[in-house]
């Protein structure tokens, strides 16, 4: 009876020791969520990535000013202006993504940094103007982390996502990116042609409200199962500074032009092979001349006869209305879609021939150096 009821009473002492145990593993696994779980997932496949800009600026000389005013000696300095970015280890063959504006006016990559201080020697692979993508690579054979991949047509609106850059560069010394949470606020975003000068590809882009700063640049863009389905690349703000609105370029595009860089040394160039004007340029007359009934498309008005759309039947005259179901009002808008493909990729123009509906298909070919001029 004894020994029954100190077994009881050390049953009974031992019960809070439990229960305080395994509340405290519950908060433990509480605080260590999903979105903590992919930062660690990601995060040491971060880079920081530091370049410098030479800026040429000519001077007086301030001593012969005192002498000579008619023979004052000018001269020529050059003024160190830093940047800073963003990039991400993508294979393991140490390949890293960034974007082409993080390194666009670099005149030397000063250092690519890892989270825990790092540094890795790199050479550019090469660089994508209009879709502001970058490839640099890690000279030598070394075990890196890479980042997961996910899939950019696979999102939720208001599904959470983690941004992970370098914002703050030299003001905190230790090399650790930081991170922001939001979700993905949009998908498919058209940004305004102005943007990117109509020479950037800033479309169908993921809209997030994670904050996305000044040297976040280049940065990936993660799910809550720490899968990079994007890569940050810019923020609309009145002040400089986030207000919940980034952009993000979908890692889908993202990864095929990052797989021409590798292969060739650059994105390799589509082409269609035909310009044109938008109809609203045209006043009433000169559309009654055309006899063209539509209100918005884009005009041929110059087609080669080597383009595989001329040989699938567009020609000159030809009212656009649409490129692989997407309406078209400018001809930047043909252009945007044009360099959203890739080389064998299926083209579906919907077209209007006097008043008739007409369906141009042909694919995508590289432009080559005797089509630049057309």
């Amino acid at each position: 009876m004894t020994r029954h009821f100190l077994l009881l009473s050390l049953l009974l002492a031992l019960i809070p020791a439990l229960n305080s145990a395994q509340g405290q593993e519950e908060i433990t696994n509480s605080r260590r969520n999903a979105i903590v779980r992919a930062i660690e997932q990601v995060k040491s496949s971060v880079v920081t990535i530091n370049v410098v800009e030479i800026h040429a600026e000519r001077e007086q000389d301030p001593f012969s000013g005192m002498f000579d005013f008619y023979f004052r000696r000018p001269r020529v300095r050059g003024r160190l202006v830093e940047g800073l970015g963003t990039g991400f280890i993508i294979d393991q063959e140490g390949h890293i993504l960034t974007n082409y504006h993080v390194i666009q006016n670099a005149d030397r990559i000063v250092s690519v940094t890892l989270s825990d201080g790092s540094a890795l020697d790199v050479d550019v692979v090469g660089a994508d103007e209009r879709t502001d993508i970058a490839v640099l690579k890690v000279i030598g054979n070394q075990e890196l982390s890479f980042a997961p991949m996910g899939d950019s047509n696979d999102l939720y609106i208001g599904e959470w996502v983690i941004a992970i850059g370098n914002p703050f560069g030299t003001m905190i010394s230790d090399p650790q990116p930081s991170v922001s949470v939001g979700v993905v606020s949009a998908n498919h975003r058209r940004v305004s042609r102005q943007v990117g000068g109509g020479e950037r590809l800033y479309q169908g882009m993921i809209q997030t409200d994670a904050a996305i700063n000044p040297g976040n640049s280049g940065g990936p863009l993660v799910n809550a199962s720490g899968e990079v389905i994007g890569i940050n690349t810019m923020l609309f703000s009145q002040s400089g500074g986030d207000q919940g609105l980034g952009f993000a370029i979908p890692i889908n595009r993202a990864r095929r032009v990052a797989q021409e860089i590798i292969a060739y040394g650059r994105r390799r160039n589509p082409w269609f092979g035909f310009r044109g004007e938008a109809l609203s340029s045209l006043n009433q007359s000169m559309l009654e001349k055309l006899d063209i009934h539509e209100e918005s498309g884009v005009i041929v008005t110059e087609i080669l006869r080597s383009s595989p759309a001329y040989q699938q039947g567009l020609d000159v005259g030809d009212v656009v209305i649409a490129v692989n179901g997407e309406s078209v009002e400018h001809p930047l808008d043909i252009d945007f879609i044009n360099w959203g493909l890739f080389i064998g990729d299926d083209v579906v123009l919907e077209t209007r021939r006097n008043g008739k509906v007409g369906i141009v298909k042909f694919r995508v070919v590289e432009l080559s150096a005797a089509d630049k001029n057309v």
